[in-house]
C-alpha cells in the first residue's frame, strides 16, 4: 500500500513538472503592446488603440519611429462594447498573441474623459497581464490614438517618451495602480495628467485634468501648467520645479528652481467647524535675476525670499479657491486629512463632502528659502 502511493506521487509529479510551462510562448510569438489609448468615436463607440513594437525596426538601434531602421512601432484599432470585446479585432489583424505586461502607458481622449471612465476600469484590474504601473494622460481636445501615432524625436516609442518626459517635468511617478487607489479612497478627487498635440504634430504636457468620481469618473476640468504644479506641490506629488515672478522691490523677474518641496496640511475643528491650513516650504537656487537687486546680500535676498514666497502664495490660495467654485471637488485630498485626524467625525461628514468641500475655510502659508547662485547682481548690458 505504501509503494502504491509513493508511485501515485512519483507519478503526479511527474505530470505536474512537464505540462508547467504548456502555455509558454515564445517572444517571437507575442505582440508587445507598449500603450493602451481608449476614445470615443462620434457615434459613441468604444475605440480602443495600442501600440505595438515592430521588433525589426528597433532591433540594436536607437532610432525614431520614423528612423532608418524603419518604423519602431505600429498602432491599430478596434471598436468594441466594453473594453476585452476589442481583443478578438485586435488579434484578427495580428499574427502574434498580444501581450501587455510591458504596457508603459493608457491614453484616455478628452471626449470619452467627459463620457466617464468608471465602467472601463474592470478589464484593466481582472486581466492578469494588465501592468498597474502604467502612466496614465488625458488627452486634451484630441484623441489618444492620435498621441500613440505621433513620432518623438528622441525615443523610438510615444510611450517611453511620455513617461521620460514626466521625470524632466519634475513630476513624480504617478501609476494606474495609484489612479485607482485614489478613486476608491474616501475624501479624495483624482487628477491626471494632460498631453495634446500640436499643430506640428509633437506632443506636450498640458497640466492636469481634474475628475468627479461621484459622477462615474468625468472629467470635469483642466487646471494650466502652472496651477498643475502647485496642485502637484499640495498633493506631494511634484519633486520639484521652476517659478518665475515680479519682484517690486527689485523692479525685476527672478526665477528661481525648485529641487526641495515640502508639504504640511493640518486640520482644525473650530466650533464645530472645519479648517484647512496648508504649509508649503520650497528650496531653491536663484538661475536668473533681472532685479536691481544683489542676493548675496542677506537683506537683498531676504526681499526676494519674501515676495517670491507672497506672491507664491497668493496664486496657490486662488488656485484652491477656483477648484472650490469652479470645480466643487477635492482634489488635494482635504477630506481624506479630516478622516486621517478625526475618524469618529467623519462617519457623519463623509456623506456631504463634496457640499462642504466648496465652502472649507482654507488658509496657505508659503516659504521660501532661495540659495543665490553663482553670481551677485544682475548681469546688465546697458547702451
Amino acid at each position: 500500500m505504501k509503494r502504491a502511493g509513493t508511485l501515485c506521487f512519483v507519478w503526479l509529479l511527474m505530470i505536474l513538472s512537464t505540462t508547467g510551462c504548456w502555455n509558454l510562448r515564445e517572444p517571437n510569438q507575442l505582440a508587445f503592446v507598449l500603450g493602451t489609448g481608449l476614445d470615443l468615436t462620434k457615434d459613441g463607440q468604444l475605440q480602443i488603440s495600442i501600440q505595438i513594437v515592430i521588433p525589426s525596426g528597433v532591433d540594436g538601434g536607437q532610432e525614431s519611429g520614423g528612423g532608418t531602421k524603419g518604423k519602431s512601432f505600429r498602432v491599430i484599432s478596434a471598436t468594441g462594447k466594453n473594453v476585452y470585446d476589442t481583443v478578438p479585432s485586435f488579434q484578427a489583424q495580428l499574427s502574434r498573441s498580444l501581450f501587455l505586461g510591458h504596457r508603459r502607458i493608457i491614453l484616455i481622449g478628452q471626449r470619452l474623459a467627459e463620457h466617464g471612465i468608471g465602467n472601463l476600469l474592470d478589464e484593466f484590474i481582472r486581466n492578469p497581464q494588465s501592468e498597474l504601473r502604467s502612466r496614465i494622460y488625458v488627452v486634451k481636445n484630441g484623441q489618444a490614438k492620435d498621441i500613440l501615432s505621433a513620432e518623438p524625436i528622441f525615443e523610438p516609442f510615444t510611450s517611453t517618451a511620455l513617461v521620460h518626459q514626466q521625470a524632466t517635468l519634475g513630476l513624480k511617478r504617478y501609476y494606474f495602480r495609484d489612479f485607482l487607489s485614489d478613486a476608491l479612497s474616501q475624501g479624495l478627487q483624482p487628477m491626471l495628467p494632460t498631453v495634446r498635440l500640436t499643430d506640428s504634430k509633437q506632443f506636450v504636457y498640458s497640466g492636469t485634468a481634474v475628475f468627479n468620481k461621484d459622477e462615474g469618473l468625468k472629467l470635469v476640468g483642466f487646471l494650466d501648467d502652472k496651477d498643475s504644479f502647485y496642485a502637484n506641490w499640495i498633493t506631494n506629488r511634484q519633486a520639484g520645479f521652476a517659478l518665475t515672478s515680479f519682484v517690486k522691490r527689485g523692479n525685476g523677474n527672478v526665477s528661481l528652481k525648485l529641487q526641495s518641496l515640502g508639504q504640511r496640511i493640518r486640520v482644525k475643528m473650530v466650533d464645530k467647524q472645519i479648517k484647512i491650513d496648508v504649509h508649503l516650504t520650497g528650496e531653491g537656487t536663484i538661475v536668473e535675476n533681472n532685479t536691481d537687486l544683489d542676493p548675496t546680500k542677506l537683506k537683498d535676498l531676504h526681499i526676494i525670499q519674501d515676495e517670491l514666497s507672497e506672491t507664491t502664495q497668493r496664486s496657490i490660495q486662488r488656485l484652491i479657491e477656483k477648484v472650490q467654485k469652479q470645480y466643487k471637488t477635492d482634489i488635494f485630498g482635504f477630506g481624506e486629512r479630516v478622516h486621517q485626524q478625526y475618524p469618529n467625525q467623519w462617519k457623519t461628514m463623509k456623506r456631504d463632502w463634496n457640499d462642504t468641500f466648496p465652502e472649507l475655510a482654507v488658509s496657505v502659508k508659503v516659504n521660501l528659502q532661495c540659495n543665490p547662485g553663482e553670481n551677485n547682481s544682475s548681469v546688465k548690458i546697458m547702451p
